[in-house]
Order: structure tokens, then sequence, then C-alpha cells
């Protein structure tokens, strides 16, 4: 437990002033990115701040071996700047928001858990992107219902990405993606930390200690230097993640599994098997299905992806349990949303 420094109103207003301004870039920043992308994809022409690097792979011709690489480097080449947003915003938060996280996020009970739902609901993150924030959540001593729960809502159940399902998607599967995403992010992630109610964050850090941390040079320094923190956490974590992903992606030509899944119970499973385990960024999983269905998908199976590519994928999963010390209650998130899918999948084709 750190000490806490008593500081003058003058300074206390500078530092809410300060906080407002660096979140009001970030959240700037990350919207202008993910509208413009999304336009991109719908046909127009813009270029928003941190588009791809003019760096391309031949995917279609390149040789077996060299393909996990592709992958892996394609995929970190469109999620790059988001991934760093989102290291931002948790040592923005770990500068700025310890007192505040302290009153709302730390405890384990259901208001700690809805306030994280709220606090997830505007951050337009993939769940590759949602996972560099959880060491500065820990770091803050967030307990696991709240940090689970902000990890889970901002790819499933982010209001850009439920607008545009609404826009895209015909109206049984948006309500479906909706319907999924709270049941994932409110309800899953409270059963989960109900279950598991030894993994929890113990360590409680309050910024801004001395003096000199205390002047508007002082917390850039400390958002610079927290920021840091969590990215060499987060950072080496989620590409060794991304690297398995990838190779598995090699040796299955995924697109083209889900493209040809057929119906019944066996193309259920196998699309919320893929769903729970690939990583693409948010939204993407709204324009796949809905052109899917437009090649003839079947109901079941799109419910299954729809419930499953947002809320989860195998880098996530591995950095969650790297980070809380518990691979087996990372684990347990990842059946329970397989799981989810599956039986949702189910129900909607039978219906």
């Amino acid at each position: 437990m750190s000490s806490i420094v008593m500081t003058s109103p003058r300074a206390a207003k500078r530092r809410v002033w300060l906080a407002a301004m660096v979140f009001t870039v970030l959240f700037t920043l990350l919207f202008q990115y993910r509208i413009l992308s999304l336009l991109n994809k719908l046909g127009g022409n813009f270029t928003p701040i941190g588009t791809r690097l003019p760096i391309s792979f031949d995917l279609q011709n390149a040789p077996q071996w060299l393909l996990p690489f592709y992958y892996t480097a394609d995929y970190l080449n469109t999620v790059w700047f988001t991934t760093l947003l989102g290291l931002f915003v948790a040592g923005g938060a770990i500068t700025f928001l310890p007192d505040f996280v302290h009153r709302r996020l730390r405890g384990d009970g259901l208001q700690e858990h809805l306030s994280a739902v709220l606090l997830g609901i505007p951050n337009m993150l993939c769940t590759c992107c949602a996972a560099t924030t959880l060491p500065g959540l820990r770091r803050l001593g967030v307990g696991l219902g709240a940090s689970l729960a902000f990890f889970v809502t901002a790819p499933s159940l982010n209001i850009v990405v439920i607008l545009l399902a609404f826009q895209l998607l015909p109206l049984p599967l948006a309500i479906a993606r909706s319907v999924l995403g709270l049941v994932a992010a409110v309800g899953v992630t409270y059963v989960l930390a109900k279950l598991y109610p030894a993994v929890e964050s113990t360590h409680y850090e309050t910024a801004c200690t001395t003096p000199e941390e205390r002047t508007i040079g002082g917390q850039m320094w400390s958002l610079l230097s927290n920021t840091w923190d969590v990215a060499r956490v987060a950072i080496p974590l989620l590409v060794v993640g991304i690297v398995i992903v990838s190779v598995l992606k090699a040796v299955v030509p995924v697109e083209l599994v889900v493209k040809n899944l057929g119906d019944g119970l066996p193309a259920i499973l196998l699309a919320s098997a893929i769903g729970t385990f690939l990583m693409v960024p948010t939204f993407t999983e709204v324009l796949w299905v809905g052109e899917f269905t437009k090649q003839g998908m079947s109901i079941g199976p799109a419910v299954a992806l729809l419930a499953t590519l947002p809320a989860v994928s195998l880098p996530s999963l591995w950095v969650l349990g790297k980070v809380f010390r518990s691979y087996r209650m990372a684990a347990s998130l990842g059946v329970v949303i397989f799981v989810l899918g599956a039986v949702s999948g189910v129900v909607v084709a039978a219906v």
C-alpha cells in the first residue's frame, strides 16, 4: 500500500484537468480510427490517424512455413494503433485514477461489476487490445470481477458495434449479438468471478506521491512510465498468443472453413470453437457474419460466431491467465464463452 500525499486544491484541480485532457485525446483518437476504418470497409475513402503501415504481405503465394510470421505481422499491423491507445488508457488509469478506481472498482460486488461494464462500453477495443489494460487494472488493485467485466465489455458491448450490428445484420442476428454481448459482459464475468474468489488483486497504488510528480511535467512522465510498465508485461504475452493462433491459422484456413460450415450441431460447435480461439479487430465479426450469411451461412453457426468472436481470443486469454496468475480461471472463461456460443446457436437455430 502506498502512502497518500495531500495536495493543494489548485494542484488537485490541475490534475483533474490534465486527466480530462489526456483521456479526451485518447478516446478521440480511438473513435476517429474505428469510425473512419469502418467507413473505409463500407466503401468510403478516408485516412484515419493510426492507419495500417504501408507494408503488405503476399498471403496467397507465400510458402507455408512463412504464413505464421505473415499472419502475425499482418494482424499487428492492423491493431498496432489501438493496442498503443489501450496501453495509454491503462497507463492513464494508473496515473490519474487510483482514488476513483479504489472507490468504484476495487470491491467484488455487483455495483463494482456494473461500474466496470459502464467503463467498458465507450472503449472500442478488440480482445487483444483490451488485454493490454489488464496489467494496469491489476496494479490498481481492481477486483477480478470488475477486470473481467471491462475486459469482455469493451469488445463485446461497445456502443458502436451494437449500432453497427443493427445496421448491417438481419434483425434476429442483431438482437442476438446485443443480448449475447450483454450476457457475456455482465452475467458470465460476474459468475466466473464468484467461482474464483481467491484470484483477486491486492496491490493498490496511488499516483503522484512526490512533489515533483505533482507538477504537470511530473504527471506526464508518470503517464509514460506507467504505460511502459504495462507494455513490458502485456506486449510479449500478446505477441506469443498471436503467434500461436497464426500457426493454427496457417495449418487450417479459418475463413474457408467458416464459409463452408454447413448446418447442424457439428457446424455450430465448430463455429463456436473458431470464434473462441480466433482474434479479430472489433466490429469485424459483424462484417464477417453479415457477408457469410449472404453467402448462405445458417443462422446457428452465425449466432455462435457473434457470441464468441468479440468476447475472447486465445491471445487475450493467455494474457488474462498470466496477469492474474490463474490459467485455470482464464481457460474457464474461454470454455464458458464457447458453451454460450454453442448453446445460443442451437437455441436460435431451433426456434
